[in-house]
């Protein structure tokens, strides 16, 4: 795999991500496939931080990722705090559709897999219709399907048939960034986005919170309130855990600072 262009990071308990704009990043993969670069993107929110600290193997992937890019104003937030400010956030359901945007007049093709109750369909027709000349394709694997090998070659020849560049993951958080991971060098696709909700929010299944909460870094409240059966201990157990990650930084560069001064 290549990795992305030298760039600036940010480091957040351990987790260092491009500091890049959203249309920095953008123009940046488009780049990358052109110039033939081969890698995966994670993008990272409070939740997946929280991960990183007790998943040895979700560190190893987020390290050997081409591009990094902060999902979550909470990371913008915590850059601010702690100097080294990140433009802003880069949304992966915004990512989705800039980057078919963007591919669609190069001709590429993207694959779709994931979705639940035919949305990858929908999704597969509303993006030919947005933007022609993007070659889509979908699947929507069975549950369990990552521990089924035969799943999983059929999966990776089904993709590689498409003839798709792109290939984007809906299926969660740590399970598609384990995926892309675990199968990438079987994959003809030269750049792999995992992209949680993204597809949700494209087909409408569910609605994104109002662009003043997510400027405000309130989504995540709006989504809990949407599911809070499901939502809540990542949301309220997860928030205040991130909040001592970055409390913990923020007094240990402050120590460090004071440590120079003298």
């Amino acid at each position: 795999m290549a990795s992305g262009p030298s760039r600036e990071r940010f480091a957040l308990a351990g987790v260092a991500i491009d500091n890049l704009s959203f249309a920095e990043a953008v123009a940046g993969m488009r780049e990358f496939l052109l110039r033939g670069g081969r890698g995966y993107v994670v993008t990272p929110n409070a939740s997946h931080v929280c991960m990183l600290q007790e998943d040895r193997e979700l560190r190893e992937i987020y390290g050997k990722a081409s591009f990094v890019l902060a999902d979550g104003m909470s990371i913008v937030f915590a850059s601010r705090l702690l100097g080294s400010p990140l433009p802003e956030r880069c949304s992966g359901a915004d990512l989705f559709t800039s980057l078919c945007e963007a591919l669609a007049p190069l001709k590429m093709g993207v694959f779709l897999l994931g979705g639940q109750g035919g949305a990858e369909k929908i999704a597969e027709a509303k993006l030919r219709r947005e933007y022609p000349g993007l070659a889509v394709h979908s699947y929507s694997p069975p549950f369990g399907f990552e521990d089924d090998p035969g799943e999983t070659a059929g999966i990776v020849d089904r993709i590689n048939r498409s003839g798709a560049q792109v290939l984007f993951v809906f299926v969660g958080t740590p399970k598609s960034e384990r995926w892309i991971f675990r199968n990438f060098q079987g994959l003809r696709a030269r750049l792999a986005l995992s992209l949680g909700q993204a597809l949700s929010f494209y087909t409408g299944a569910h609605r994104r919170a109002p662009r003043w909460m997510q400027r405000a870094g309130l989504e995540w409240f709006f989504r809990l309130c949407q599911e809070p059966g499901r939502l809540w201990k990542r949301y309220l157990i997860g928030n205040t855990r991130f909040l001592l990650l970055v409390a913990k930084q923020f007094f240990k560069r402050g120590a460090v600072c004071e440590s120079k001064s003298r």
